[in-house]
C-alpha cells in the first residue's frame, strides 16, 4: 500500500526534458548540496498528516515554491516563517536559496494565510497534478504550462496520492488540476485561483467549502 515515503520516492524517479525534479535534483540557486534529500524529508513530513480534512490540488510545481521547498503552494518565506505544520529545518539552517531575499510567492502566502485563518492548516494535504517543475523560457527562474505528456504522467502519481487519503474532500485550484481530477473520476470542489482572484475570493471559496 502506498504511504508518504513511498510516494515521495516514486515522484523522485521521473526525469523529463525541460522539467526539474525537486526531489532528485539540486539547483544552482539553493544553499548546500542536500536540497533534494531535504525536500524529500519535508514532503514526507507534510504528507504524514493524521486525519486530514482537505486535499488541495494545484496545477504544477513552481520555481518560487515547490522547487525549493518540496511542498506545493509553499514558498521559502512561508517555510522560514514557520507556517507549515510538521515541517522543521535542520539546526542552523536560515535560508533555502542564495538570493538576497527569501523567495516568496503570492499564491503560497495567500493559501497558507487562508488555511490558518480557517484553522485547517494542520489538516490539509497539498499536492500538484504535475508534481515536478516545468521550466519556462528562462529555465530555472521561470514556469510554463505543463505539456500533455507531463500531465498524463503526473496523473498516475496524483491517483496514488489520492488513494492514501480515501474519503477526504478534494479541492482543485487551476485548470490542469481540474482536468486531471476529472480524468481520474474524482469528486472535487473548485476553489478560486488566488493568483488570479486574490486573497478575498480564495478565502471565501474555502469558507464555502467548509460550510
Amino acid at each position: 500500500m502506498m504511504n508518504p515515503k513511498l510516494y515521495v520516492e516514486a515522484i523522485a524517479v521521473p526525469m523529463l526534458p525541460r522539467v526539474h525534479n525537486p526531489w532528485a535534483q539540486t539547483c544552482p540557486m539553493e544553499v548546500g548540496y542536500t536540497g533534494a534529500e531535504d525536500r524529500k524529508q519535508r514532503l514526507v513530513a507534510h504528507l504524514d498528516c493524521p486525519e486530514p480534512e482537505l486535499i488541495l490540488v494545484g496545477n504544477a510545481a513552481g520555481y518560487q515554491e515547490t522547487r525549493f521547498t518540496g511542498i506545493p503552494f509553499t514558498s521559502e518565506k512561508v517555510i522560514l516563517d514557520g507556517l507549515v505544520p510538521r515541517v522543521t529545518l535542520p539546526s542552523g539552517t536560515t535560508r533555502l536559496s542564495k538570493l538576497h531575499e527569501p523567495l516568496h510567492e503570492q499564491m503560497a502566502e495567500i493559501v497558507w494565510k487562508a488555511l490558518h485563518e480557517h484553522g485547517i492548516a494542520h489538516k490539509t494535504v497539498l499536492c500538484n497534478a504535475v508534481p515536478w517543475h516545468p521550466e519556462g523560457e528562462k529555465g530555472s527562474k521561470s514556469n510554463r504550462s505543463p505539456s500533455a505528456r507531463e500531465i498524463q504522467l503526473g496523473r498516475i502519481y496524483l491517483h496514488s496520492l489520492l488513494d492514501m487519503y480515501p474519503n477526504v474532500p478534494i479541492a482543485a485550484v487551476g485548470a490542469v488540476a481540474q482536468t486531471s481530477l476529472s480524468d481520474l473520476g474524482a469528486h472535487f470542489n473548485i476553489l478560486k485561483d488566488p493568483s488570479v482572484f486574490g486573497y478575498q475570493a480564495f478565502n471565501e471559496s474555502i469558507e464555502q467549502l467548509l460550510l
